[in-house]
């Protein structure tokens, strides 16, 4: 499924089965991860382990599927915050958006780390950060501020279920 990250559909991100969508995510992600790993080993002919055809080697952390959903709930947040009592907008507002800004930067930093365990060490603070925004996302609900929560904290959840298969992955 391709699809603008500016952009991302609404319909086809609620239409899938939401732990079917997870899980194949994040296999895609430990398999594109695991790729890279079995280049380095210097296996022949591009094939893994049953001998099926390896996908070339990700280049950028924006072809990564998890960090196009993290920046895409990014935009959701920004387009957000302004609903927020005008009050609220040098407090709880900025603060919900740079928290949502380090979800993405964190894995662009993960991504370029050398070695799993690094690379993890900064997945996991995309982890962290990301339950930090969820919490901001109960807050306004609380508060009965105007912000699409159930999006936002679905959103949220497949995001973490992604980060946490990688992480898990990297640990092994």
């Amino acid at each position: 499924m391709t699809r603008d990250i500016d952009e991302p559909s609404d319909e086809q991100n609620l239409s899938k089965n939401p732990e079917s969508e997870a899980d194949e995510n994040i296999a895609e992600e430990i398999e594109e991860r695991e790729e890279g790993e079995t280049r380095e080993g210097g296996r022949e002919g591009g094939e893994g382990r049953e001998g099926r055809q390896r996908r070339p080697r990700l280049d950028s952390f924006e072809k990564m599927k998890v960090w196009q959903e993290a920046h895409a709930l990014t935009l959701k947040v920004f387009a957000a915050t302004p609903k927020l009592p005008p009050e609220q907008q040098a407090g709880l507002a900025l603060q919900m958006e740079q928290t949502a800004v380090s979800v993405p930067k964190s894995i662009a930093e993960g991504f370029k780390r050398r070695g799993p365990r690094n690379k993890a060490h900064f997945y996991n603070i995309a982890q962290t950060n990301l339950e930090s925004l969820r919490y901001y996302f109960i807050l306004c609900r609380d508060l009965n501020y105007d912000i699409d929560y159930d999006d936002l904290s679905y959103r949220g959840d497949q995001i973490s279920r992604m980060l946490d298969g990688l992480v898990r992955s990297m640990i092994r």
